[in-house]
């Protein structure tokens, strides 16, 4: 095996290594907002539905986490029988009409957003140091 090919071979397995501790450390971070996010909302939470409702979702592509609110267990109609329905996730977060915004999603996202990135960042960090130190 030439130098070149063991050059190769050891940029790919260090790839693998870097994206592995990178989705590691994403999810880790999602786990972290997502109880960041449900803290937010418990002290305006009347059901616990909104609060529930609040988890990571399928990401669309590698090296991505995604973290969401609302869906079934926040929608209902806007007044029985209207066949009209809404998510009062979005109504929370943001207000309506007849209701201030108690905004418990972006805030939390903002707050921790450099910290998330950080510990990434961290975490690709090792696993190159512990590649070149082997």
């Amino acid at each position: 095996m030439s130098t070149a090919d063991k050059f190769r071979a050891l940029t790919k397995r260090l790839q693998g290594e870097v994206v592995e501790a990178a989705q590691d450390a994403l999810e880790a971070q999602g786990d972290r907002l997502v109880g960041v996010i449900r803290a937010a909302i418990s002290p305006h939470s009347k059901t616990g539905h909104l609060a529930d409702s609040v988890r990571k979702l399928p990401a669309k592509r590698p090296l991505q986490v995604r973290v969401g609110a609302g869906g079934p267990l926040t929608t209902r109609e806007v007044r029985h029988g209207s066949g009209v329905s809404y998510d009062y996730a979005n109504a929370e977060e943001f207000g309506t009409q007849d209701e201030p915004a108690k905004p418990f999603f972006f805030p939390s996202y903002r707050l921790m957003k450099k910290d998330m990135r950080s510990a990434v960042r961290k975490a690709i960090a090792q696993a190159v140091k512990a590649r070149s130190s082997s």
